[in-house]
């Protein structure tokens, strides 16, 4: 199967929000700072979308299925460990006192590498659940993926006329 550029992002955007679901792999995406999700909905029902817009066969379902539930227990533990970097981070910025740039590089970059792996397994997991569409359904979900982009171009254009 060939890359197709169009639809890498929405692969990145479905394994993401599969990765950080606690329930099925058509549940949607707990939401916290790095979590994933669409700036107009915070991402909820955007995999659903995604994943409808493709048409999956029964087969391919329970294939996703599978493989968010093999990568849950570690996706869960990567953003337990995220968000106590980041609460560590805030306690920090928030500590009475002097606070220098420099008092923040540690947790600055245990955020950064965190935040890497999240995006390095999103990625692993986007490239496994693509391999299991057809040209078509990439195809389709990509079409999806376009104009939901579309939609969120027309919505902060409104919100924008509003000021």
């Amino acid at each position: 199967m060939t890359t197709k550029l169009a639809s890498i992002p929405l692969a990145v955007v479905l394994a993401a929000a599969a990765l950080l679901t606690g329930g099925s792999a058509m549940a949607q995406p707990a939401g916290r700072m790095g979590g994933g999700g669409g700036e107009m909905d915070g991402g909820r029902g955007l995999l659903p979308l995604m994943l409808r817009s493709a048409n999956l066969t029964p087969e391919q379902d329970a294939k996703v299925k599978e493989l968010v539930t093999a990568r849950r227990a570690a996706a869960r533990s990567l953003m337990q460990q995220l968000r106590q970097a980041e609460d560590d981070l805030a306690a920090k910025l928030l500590a009475p006192g002097n606070v220098q740039f420099a008092d923040l590089q540690s947790q600055l970059q245990q955020i950064g590498h965190l935040r890497e792996k999240v995006l390095r397994d999103s990625a692993q997991t986007a490239l496994e659940i693509r391999a299991l569409l057809t040209p078509e359904q990439l195809g389709r979900a990509a079409q999806a993926n376009a104009r939901i982009r579309e939609l969120q171009r027309e919505m902060r254009q409104l919100w924008q006329e509003g000021k």
